[in-house]
């Protein structure tokens, strides 16, 4: 990718910086867009991994169908696959789809996903393997095809050694690894963070620019 793609693209997601591994991530991830090749996105919070999920969905052929973004640890244990049946539990009113019935031909962006129980891994292995999920309550055996774009800040080998994350999952996610680097490493796009930053407060409070 030259210069000039990728500030368009910087420009398109707001994204500051001009360091070496933040330009190699964007590369990265403009190459394997046109694939269906999951992705692992691994950093320490508040590098903007999610803006990598929505750079890979929107230039795809799937940029036209839905994307979907999950936060792994806030989903109850079990359920990342299934909606449900009518009447499949008290309180359950007709129909839901469920994550992978809504985003079904497009793109799910599973964030924190080294935040999610053994349990629910291994269901979210077997609709990686098979492309089949049941809803809850439900017999049919229902196929999904899309794209899956992960992020974690968890050590994933450490995870795996610990048992906290399977092994099988991990290398499903990860077929094509980008690395988000952290801001200490970047030291001159700290500067250009800090004047964007300066400005936006300027705006918004009506401040003497700097």
């Amino acid at each position: 990718m030259n210069t000039t793609e990728l500030q368009k693209i910087k420009q398109r997601y707001s994204i500051v910086g001009n360091n070496d591994a933040l330009n190699h991530a964007l590369d990265v991830a403009l190459q394997v867009a046109s694939t269906d090749l999951s992705v692992l996105i691994v950093g320490e919070s508040g590098v903007g991994k999610e803006i990598i999920p929505r750079v890979i969905h929107d230039n795809s052929p799937r940029k036209r169908e839905k994307y979907f973004a999950i936060n792994c640890g806030a989903i109850p244990e079990g359920t990342i696959d299934s909606g449900h049946e009518k009447g499949a539990y008290t309180g359950s009113v007709g129909e839901s789809e469920g994550y992978f019935g809504i985003a079904n031909k497009g793109t799910i962006f599973l964030d924190e996903v080294g935040e999610l129980p053994m349990a629910t891994q291994a269901r979210l292995l077997r609709v990686l393997e098979t492309g089949e999920y049941i809803r809850v309550g439900g017999t049919e055996i229902r196929k999904t095809d899309v794209r899956i774009v992960a992020a974690t800040n968890v050590n994933m080998q450490k995870a795996i050694s610990e048992g906290r994350f399977r092994e099988d999952l991990y290398y499903r996610l990860n077929t094509i690894p980008i690395q988000m680097p952290p801001l200490r490493e970047r030291g001159q796009d700290i500067i250009l963070l800090f004047r964007l930053f300066a400005m936006q407060m300027a705006e918004k409070y009506r401040l003497p620019k700097v």
